[in-house]
């Protein structure tokens, strides 16, 4: 972009302001100069200050009001080396404002921070969250062998793109959040995590129509894990499955752990009505569940 020298000049002036009224700056740029001139003082102050709150605030007036044509140098901004700690953070709201352009044209360099181990953490969870949310299904693959990767050493990463493989919608995810679910490593904690963020994904499949991802869910019922277990009973309960009531049912009926026979009871009575707090309560049922049925009782029926 070719611009007057003279904005340069008073782009350079105002950065030297001290103290700096960053409001003010902003203000006087938006009412001063049209769009396009707009625009170059953002690039400008990318490309050229070192002064995070500056920087900060850009990134905020570009997000805030939907500036068009700045993702080219949002997209250099986040890959541009910088050893300055202050840096990262900076990075992360850049990715996130560049994810809610929704543009295929960054998905390179979302692809690009994801494989990129050696960054920070925060840098590969911001760019997998901005993949899912802009939902091309060319970013598949790179999620997909990050979930499957067993030298990726963060768990959180791994989480990330589970949710993000739910995100794009693609049937593909569904192969490989099977042999996951699948895996012998249930006795890693982390991993057991993973397979909750799988089961919250499968939310996003037409379940009721998909018998391959029905049976991972059916599967996650009776996963060893209560919290895996617990996070099937929630997927179900918001689900329209046919038979979904019978299935939370048997968890409530046959289930050993008592958290996991809480999050059955309340499912129930999300989906259906008082008559299975009543059932618990003169059942033969356990009683910690049925001091639980009249909790709810005197505190959602009783009002």
């Amino acid at each position: 972009m070719n611009e007057p020298f003279d904005l340069v000049s008073y782009l350079e002036k105002k950065l030297k302001q001290n103290p700096f009224d960053y409001a003010c700056f902003f203000d006087e740029i938006k009412n001063q100069f049209d769009l396009e001139k707009t625009i170059f003082c953002y690039e400008y102050i990318l490309k050229n200050s070192n002064d995070t709150k500056l920087i900060n605030r850009t990134i905020k007036e570009i997000n805030s009001n939907k500036t068009p044509n700045c993702l080219g140098f949002l997209i250099d901004f986040i890959l541009k080396p910088s050893t300055k700690s202050d840096f990262l953070d900076l990075k992360v709201l850049a990715i996130k404002t560049i994810s809610n352009y929704r543009d295929k044209n960054a998905l390179g360099a979302l692809m690009y921070c994801l494989n990129d181990k050696n960054s920070n953490y925060k840098i590969r969870l911001s760019a997998i969250e901005a993949l899912g949310k802009i939902g091309d299904k060319s970013a598949f693959e790179p999620l997909g062998k990050i979930i499957c990767d067993d030298k990726e050493k963060s768990a959180y990463v791994k989480e990330q793109a589970a949710t993000a493989l739910g995100m794009l919608g693609d049937n593909r995810a569904l192969d490989v959040f099977s042999s996951i679910m699948n895996t012998k490593q249930i006795f890693l904690d982390k991993f057991c995590y993973l397979k909750e963020r799988i089961v919250e994904a499968l939310s996003k499949f037409d379940i009721s129509k998909d018998k391959k991802a029905l049976t991972i869910l059916k599967s996650s019922l009776l996963d060893t894990n209560p919290r895996v277990r617990i996070s099937a009973i929630e997927t179900l309960m918001s689900s329209d499955i046919e038979g979904s009531y019978n299935l939370i049912y048997e968890r409530l009926k046959f289930d050993d752990d008592i958290e996991v026979q809480k999050n059955a009871l309340i499912a129930l009575y999300n989906i259906s009505d008082k008559n299975i707090l009543l059932e618990v309560l003169e059942g033969k049922f356990n009683s910690v569940l049925k001091l639980y049925a009249k909790e709810i009782i005197d505190e959602y029926e009783n009002e």
